[in-house]
């Protein structure tokens, strides 16, 4: 990676966290794991550990996603297991769609790369408080995407109850 390349993803990092931190009343996770070889390989599950102190309340959770201006599809799928606190799983599958049918991308972006927010869940109540776990996994027919750079989940609290 070019020291270039390397600033703009530095930078989009502080404001990605500058963001978050700027509005994060009632969000209960908001955090991203960053690929350093721009690769996610299937088996590389990414985890999530966060705490749901408040079972009657609503949330949504947002899946974020990043990728470069080379990512060589139009969609990701994603395989999502969560464990709950008593142990049981839930297994869900999501997809983003990343460009319109000409193959324009339709993340935000700055320079080569591309930033998208996906409403995975709306107004969702947890069964039971305590300590939950996401596992994610790309799904992809193929076993390595490459032209990925980060991927994140924000659980917060709904602003309709």
């Amino acid at each position: 990676m070019t020291p270039q390349k390397n600033r703009l993803y530095s930078l989009i990092l502080v404001c990605f966290t500058l963001s978050s931190l700027a509005c994060n009343e009632g969000i209960v996770l908001n955090d991203h794991k960053k690929f350093e070889e721009g690769m996610w390989v299937r088996k590389n599950k990414i985890v999530f550990d966060y705490e749901i102190s408040e079972n009657n309340a609503l949330y949504d959770i947002y899946l974020n996603f990043r990728h470069t201006g080379n990512y060589p599809f139009e969609n990701i799928y994603f395989f999502i297991e969560t464990v709950s606190p008593d142990n049981k799983f839930a297994k869900d599958t999501a997809q983003m769609i990343l460009a319109d049918k000409k193959g324009r991308f339709l993340g935000k972006g700055i320079g080569d790369i591309f930033d998208y927010e996906f409403k995975f869940k709306e107004g969702i109540k947890f069964p039971v408080s305590g300590k939950y776990s996401i596992q994610v996994e790309q799904a992809m027919r193929v076993e390595t995407i490459e032209e990925v750079t980060d991927f994140g989940i924000r659980i917060e609290r709904a602003s309709i109850e």
